[in-house]
C-alpha cells in the first residue's frame, strides 16, 4: 500500500461545493435563493419574508426592492423550466448541492457575459424548451446583483466540469 501513489484532485476540481459560500455575494445569493425555494416548496410566505429581511439587512431598501423582485422572477422561472425538481439545501447550510452549484455557475457566467458557460451549466439543470426564459432571468438577476456591487467569484471550467458529472439529486435536500 505504501508504494501506491495517491493523486489528489486539483484545487479547482475540489471547489464546487463549498468555496464560494463564505463570499459575501455568494452568501447572499444562496440565503435568498434558498428562502425563495423554501417558500415555493412549503407554500409559506414567511420564507419570502425572511428572504426580504436578509436583503434589507445587507443593503439600502432602494437597492433591496428591485433585487428582491429579480430573485422572485429567477426562482419562479427556474422552477418552471427545470427538467426535474431543483435541489437546494436549508438556508443555514454552508455547503452547496449539485443544483446550487449549477445555479452559481449560471449567475457567474451571466455576470461575466460568458454565454457558453451559462448555456453549458443551464443545460444540465433545465429543459431545452425553457432555456431562453431561464437564461434571460439569470442574466437579469446577475445584472441586478452587479448594480448593487455584488459580484460572484468566477467558477472555473474544471469546477463546472466536476459539477456536470455529479449525479443529479433524486429529491430536494432540505
Amino acid at each position: 500500500m505504501k508504494d501506491t501513489i495517491m493523486t489528489l484532485p486539483s484545487p479547482d476540481a475540489a471547489r464546487p461545493v463549498g468555496y464560494h459560500i463564505d463570499a459575501p455575494a455568494e452568501n447572499l445569493l444562496f440565503s435568498v435563493f434558498r428562502c425563495w425555494m423554501a417558500g415555493y416548496a412549503t407554500g409559506d410566505a414567511a420564507c419570502w419574508d425572511i428572504a426580504w429581511e436578509g436583503l434589507a439587512r445587507e443593503m439600502p431598501e432602494e437597492n433591496a426592492k428591485p433585487l428582491f423582485g429579480e430573485f422572485h422572477h429567477f426562482v419562479r422561472t427556474l422552477r418552471a423550466t427545470a427538467d426535474t425538481e431543483i435541489g437546494w439545501r436549508p438556508a443555514a447550510c454552508r455547503a452547496l448541492c449539485r443544483d446550487e452549484c449549477l445555479v452559481l455557475a449560471m449567475v457567474d457566467a451571466a455576470q461575466r457575459d460568458d454565454r457558453a458557460q451559462l448555456l453549458h451549466a443551464a443545460s444540465h439543470l433545465l429543459k431545452s424548451d425553457g432555456l431562453h426564459r431561464a437564461l434571460d432571468a439569470t442574466t437579469a438577476l446577475a445584472k441586478a446583483l452587479a448594480r448593487v456591487g455584488l459580484f460572484i467569484a468566477p467558477v472555473s471550467p474544471c469546477a463546472l466540469d466536476t459539477m456536470t458529472r455529479m449525479k443529479p439529486p433524486s429529491a430536494t435536500a432540505h
